[in-house]
């Protein structure tokens, strides 16, 4: 066969044009199926990439808006979303951490190391999303809270307190709601700790 071949190049070159056409026109079946599969893989990735910053910046900024009063109900929320949102970044994790330990009220932490630990966490988050060049340090201790609104969440409270006291009868002190059984449990672990 190839002494035929090199004998009738006219033959050889028919034949290497027949399969030269033969991958083109495979080509031109399968590139379009196979830049379609990787355009759509790309576009998923893409989108899962963006939702994940979108999930993450909601975090940090209703942290950073609600860092005055962190007990209110949006940022709890938000703050119990950061281990799945944050799950690829341990820096934050740890910080989550060491403010979940602060809030522990049976171990007595000064509001100053709660607010200090927050700080951390907001910086950790910032940096996390490529915001730390913009944001200096004092921009997370700088909070807007009026008379007005403290006075409010105030008087919430000791409402609260008095329907608790109202609640649990005679035993319990008209100026001061039971207290919950028992520390918190020590969740979340940081992320060096699940690593084992």
């Amino acid at each position: 066969m190839l002494e035929y071949l090199s004998s009738n190049p006219a033959t050889t070159a028919a034949l290497l044009s027949a399969v030269a056409t033969a991958f083109a026109a495979i080509a031109t079946l399968f590139g379009p199926i196979v830049a379609a599969h990787l355009a759509e893989g790309l576009r998923q990735s893409n989108a899962t990439r963006d939702e994940r910053r979108r999930n993450r910046m909601f975090i940090f900024s209703t942290l950073m808006q609600e860092r005055a009063s962190i007990a209110s109900p949006a940022a709890v929320g938000a703050l119990n979303l950061i281990d799945v949102a944050f799950s690829d970044s341990s820096s934050v994790r740890d910080a989550w951490a060491e403010l979940y330990a602060a809030f522990d009220t049976s171990k007595d932490v000064p509001i100053h190391v709660r607010e200090e630990r927050l700080r951390r966490l907001l910086r950790e988050m910032a940096a996390d999303l490529k915001l730390a060049d913009g944001l200096r340090p004092d921009d997370f201790s700088r909070v807007y809270y009026p008379n007005a609104q403290a006075e409010e969440e105030y008087w919430r409270d000791l409402e609260r307190k008095a329907a608790i006291a109202r609640l649990a009868g005679p035993q319990a002190s008209s100026s001061v709601a039971p207290k919950v059984p028992g520390p918190l449990p020590q969740f979340p672990p940081k992320p060096s700790e699940l690593k084992e």
